[in-house]
């Protein structure tokens, strides 16, 4: 490597923003590595407001979460930057399960690791100098919307999610926490003004108050970081929703203007599994080689095999599909979880032709919980 060039931090900016936009980001902005303090406030009144429900990673120490240099003692910046993930409008499909944009193709976790540390190298090869940089996306204990709202790359709506006033809010977000001084951007501000279309929207009223999401309400925190049980009571709230939920950002006024086409094909549809589920092959799934083949290299692995096809019970009770109904009775007789047979039932009580399934099951099922569902379902509760 040549010797190390003597840059100030504003040449190191505009090196770094360089290099990201060359790398394939949409978004970039430099903070400190100083505490976050606004989003640790945030982030301890909605852990006593108990609305974390069992997402351990969110209820580590305050002073954990909101500091970088918990996390790099030497740094000095953290890089944030943003790409979208927007793959176009949900093309109809009635009678399958829904996925979430982000879910559309490869694991962003792999993808966007990739590309940050080849943009490590980048940097190093541009200044000449080695540089300690820890390269992450939604891997660590930091509050990466904090830090890239503090970065400049948007503001935070009333649903919680990071707005650009470039891409709207359909962007995953990665850091680079880099012990070089850099001249920081601005924070990002906005507003929603008037607008409530997301709070009004939302099936389960999981936005409580503006900018606060209730984690034991929202339907993508049931659908993938929730391995139990779906409350009962919410379940007919998730439609058609198998994977994670869209709604909120579908209504923002924003994204109806600024959602920018993802640039990175391993984020467009083609490349994973797109935006439905057929739901009979999905609830079918029995081992964990199976569901590996199937989804492995996507985000569709995260609820894990049995969250998935609860996930896809739940779906096909809230259509009433009657061609899932073999599945059902198989997963409901077979089905080494008991989360899935006891959500294989809840559906069978809501699709004509499945009480017959219901009433035989009873007798064998092993697990009062699973056996509580069918009676249940049988309307004998």
């Amino acid at each position: 490597m040549t010797p190390a060039l003597k840059t100030s931090p504003k040449e190191n900016r505009e090196t770094v923003l360089r290099l990201a936009r060359a790398a394939g980001f949409d978004l970039v902005g430099v903070t400190s590595a100083e505490p976050l303090e606004k989003g640790g406030e945030r982030l301890r009144r909605w852990q006593e407001a108990g609305m974390s429900a069992d997402l351990g990673y969110m209820q580590r120490p305050v002073e954990l979460l909101s500091n970088p240099k918990k996390l790099q003692k030497s740094a000095r910046s953290v890089i944030s930057l943003g790409v979208s993930y927007y793959g176009g409008d949900h093309p109809e499909n009635i009678g399958a399960g829904h996925v979430a944009r982000y879910a559309w193709g490869r694991d962003y976790h792999d993808s966007i690791k990739e590309r940050l540390l080849r943009l490590r190298g980048d940097i190093e090869a541009e200044l000449g100098t080695r540089v300690k940089a820890r390269a992450f996306t939604d891997a660590v204990p930091l509050l990466e919307r904090s830090a890239a709202q503090r970065a400049g790359l948007g503001f935070f709506g009333r649903n919680a999610c990071l707005i650009s006033r470039e891409v709207g809010s359909y962007f995953f977000i990665a850091d680079l926490i880099i012990d070089l001084d850099i001249e920081p951007d601005a924070p990002g501000e906005g507003t929603c003004g008037r607008c409530s279309r997301c709070m009004d929207a939302c099936p389960t009223g999981a936005i409580r108050e503006p900018g606060v999401v209730d984690a034991r309400l929202c339907i993508s925190y049931l659908t993938i970081e929730n391995r139990g049980d779906i409350p009962p009571d919410l379940r007919e709230r998730i439609g058609d929703r198998a994977f994670g939920c869209d709604i909120c950002q579908e209504v923002c006024p924003y994204n109806k203007t600024k959602a920018r086409k993802t640039g990175w094909s391993d984020f467009l549809p083609e490349a994973g599994a797109g935006p439905y589920l057929d739901l009979r092959e999905v609830i079918a799934v029995r081992t964990e080689e199976e569901f590996e083949r199937r989804f492995g290299g996507t985000a569709l692995t995260r609820p894990g095999r049995a969250g998935l096809v609860r996930n896809c019970c739940v779906v096909a009770g809230n259509l009433r599909l009657g061609s899932v109904l073999p599945a059902l009775e198989e997963a409901l007789r077979s089905d080494d979880s008991p989360v899935v047979r006891g959500h294989a039932a809840w559906a069978l009580g809501r699709i004509d032709g499945g009480r017959r399934a219901l009433t035989e099951a009873l007798e064998e099922e092993p697990d009062g919980g699973v056996r509580e569902e069918i009676e249940a379902a049988l309307g004998r509760s």
